[in-house]
């Protein structure tokens, strides 16, 4: 090998190893009035070449500009928080009991080979059905619960014929992203 080949293949590696990671359009927050709180807010925003659902969940009848600030700077690193989620989830699929596992053979046992061929590679003979299938979840809401014990939800589902299933493997996490648990939800 030269050192051409060297530089070459190290650009290479460092190429693969990069996540895209995509950006989120801002929702806009002025019609929330801090002293008079609704109970539901809602948005849907462009996250990459995808939209997802932003929803606002409140108990109290107000809040305050600091609890705004930590709403709107968890909603600036929510595609941090993705990205973190799919570790989750597949660090959750390799587990003996998981909830990951049991909502992919959902789909393996419920959908024919031509459905299934429309969402992933079945030839494919290098990953299994599941790892194809995990690699097609999409991010389709995320929820905040500031007064909730876990500060957000997580949804994703697979599309099939180019619409989300109503099958949700849901993650709640906490504020600072630690997972609380991981569901599945019709």
């Amino acid at each position: 090998m030269g050192i051409f080949d060297f530089f070459k293949r190290d650009i290479k590696e460092t190429e693969n190893n990069n996540e895209e990671i995509p950006s989120l359009e801002k929702p806009d927050f002025s019609e929330i009035d801090l002293g008079k709180l609704e109970d539901y807010y809602d948005w849907t925003l462009n996250f990459g070449n995808r939209k997802i659902n932003l929803d606002l969940n409140f108990e109290t009848e107000s809040t305050n500009q600091s609890e705004l600030n930590q709403i709107l700077e968890f909603v600036n690193r929510i595609s941090e928080f993705d990205n973190q989620n799919r570790n989750y989830i597949k660090e959750d699929s390799e587990q003996d009991v998981s909830m990951t596992s049991d909502y992919l053979n959902f789909y393996l046992d419920e959908l024919d080979e031509s459905e299934l061929s429309g969402i992933i590679d079945l030839k494919n003979r290098k990953k299994s059905r599941n790892s194809l299938l995990m690699e097609k979840l999409n991010l389709i809401r995320v929820g905040i619960y500031p007064q909730a014990s876990y500060f957000a939800t997580f949804d994703y589902s697979i599309d099939i014929d180019g619409e989300p299933c109503n099958q949700l493997l849901v993650l709640n996490i906490n504020q600072d992203g630690t997972l609380d648990y991981i569901t599945w939800e019709s």
